[in-house]
């Protein structure tokens, strides 16, 4: 019973997660799902989207932390927080960055108190696909767009060395 509440919710995520990436609401397949896995986070994402008319798409990865890890959030000024980048590419425009509510940690041994994320959260970062990248209304063309996420992890004792995880897309129409 516990491995099909665990699949109905699993689903469920891919669903909502394809309606809100451009994918037509559309259920994806395992093939149009990335998984990553490093030593503190499990990532996921869509990497088969279909632009709006306006030529918008939302690069949406699923981020997991570990049990006990934590990644750095916006304000965490003196450390290096979670990012998320796309290569420079004619025609592809990003937008800034979205980022959800951190929670503020408590570092006891240097008492400091820091906006990080360690439960799932969700990372968008919005771009404009233009013709000059060659994709084109109606003709089945598509461009592949290159980025990585790039993060430090910690535990309540030990920080990591950052890591950089190279992602990838294709977006159609």
């Amino acid at each position: 019973m516990r491995a099909v509440v665990c699949l109905a919710l699993t689903i469920a995520a891919v669903a909502g997660a394809a309606a809100q990436s451009g994918s037509g609401g559309k259920t994806p397949t395992k093939a149009e799902v990335t998984e990553a896995t490093t030593d503190h986070l499990r990532i996921r994402y869509l990497n088969r989207l279909t632009r709006d008319a306006d030529g918008s798409v939302a690069l949406t990865l699923e981020i997991a932390p570990r049990p006990g890890m934590h990644v750095y959030a916006p304000g965490a000024d003196d450390y290096q927080i979670i990012t998320m980048a796309i290569e420079e590419q004619r025609g592809i425009v990003p937008r800034p960055l979205s980022y959800p509510p951190s929670e503020i940690y408590h570092f006891v041994p240097l008492n400091e108190r820091i906006p990080v994320y360690q439960k799932p959260f969700k990372l968008t970062l919005g771009a404009r696909v233009e013709s000059a990248a060659g994709v084109k209304a109606g003709t089945g063309s598509s461009v592949k767009v290159s980025g990585r996420l790039d993060y430090q992890a910690c535990d309540d004792k030990v920080c990591f060395a950052p890591v950089s995880v190279p992602l990838s897309w294709t977006v159609l129409r």
